[in-house]
């Protein structure tokens, strides 16, 4: 499902002392299918804007459509948009409250309205997507590890079988093989779903290896919006906002400085090291 965000505005506490605008015109459109990562410093807008296209609360101005439809018409059937996108918090806890696991996951497809027969098989098949181990299904979600934590969150998304599924920090804490799995899962649920996937990360490794385009966020406006390799590009306007480059990013720039002549404008790993190949005649 495409989503179009069209000169979205957003202020907190609008009309007292305490205002803030935490959005100002934001315009821009993510195609069916697109793997777009949302990026900027702590402040820059990103946590409002994914809650507004989520359809949590409503735009100041503006509105966002969603496979063509306006969420905010006073028309718009929001039940519907629960089922279509699917939003992974930061932290698991906030999505976490039923006694176990199970229950847990049941709980969004069964506000779907679905046959408790099929609420069931979603959660089951969402929780083995996840790994979850079975023993656990039964287990207080409070009594599982952050990493476990994480999982049942995700399932409890992806039992509702979202089009769109934001992800917001969804490795933090993680160890490096927890976030090699959670982003193998997340390539494959788009490659066999065709999931839209919009994905908040401070991490520029994890960005530059898996995402496609990038959207850069400044003090509530969009900075600069393209394909990654070209965002990367921009390394010293990053910086001005707080912005890191990937480190493939910062080792071919260092052996280029140092007269190995390799290109800059690789950001993936694994380009990197067939370019490193290259320019040493191995």
């Amino acid at each position: 499902m495409s989503i179009i965000a069209d000169h979205l505005s957003y202020t907190y506490n609008a009309g007292t002392v305490y205002e803030s605008r935490a959005l100002n015109d934001v315009s821009f459109k993510i195609e069916d299918g697109e793997y777009v990562a949302l990026l900027g410093h702590t402040g820059s807008g990103k946590s409002t804007l994914i809650q507004l296209i989520a359809g949590l609360f409503k735009p100041t101005s503006g509105t966002v459509y969603v496979d063509g439809e306006d969420i905010f018409d006073e028309d718009y059937n929001t039940h519907k948009l629960r089922g279509q996108i699917g939003i992974v918090f930061q932290y698991p806890e906030h999505q976490l409250f039923e006694a176990d696991v199970f229950t847990d996951v049941c709980f969004g497809p069964k506000n779907l309205g679905l046959e408790r027969s099929e609420v069931e098989l979603r959660a089951y098949e969402a929780l083995k997507m996840v790994g979850l181990r079975d023993e656990a299904f039964y287990q207080s979600p409070f009594e599982l590890s952050g990493g476990e934590k994480r999982r049942v969150a995700l399932a409890g998304v992806l039992a509702m079988k979202p089009k769109i599924l934001i992800l917001d920090e969804p490795v933090a804490g993680l160890d490096p093989a927890g976030r090699k799995w959670m982003f193998r899962l997340i390539s494959k649920l788009r490659k066999e779903q065709g999931i839209t996937v919009l994905l908040v990360s401070h991490s520029m490794d994890d960005v530059a290896e898996n995402a496609d385009r990038l959207i850069v966020m400044k003090a509530g406006t969009v900075f600069m919006d393209g394909n990654a390799k070209k965002v990367f590009s921009y390394y010293n306007e990053l910086a001005e906002i707080g912005l890191d480059i990937p480190d493939v990013c910062k080792v071919m720039h260092m052996l280029n400085e140092n007269g190995v002549k390799v290109d800059t404008d690789v950001i993936r790993l694994k380009q990197a090291a067939d370019e490193i190949i290259r320019a040493a005649g191995i």
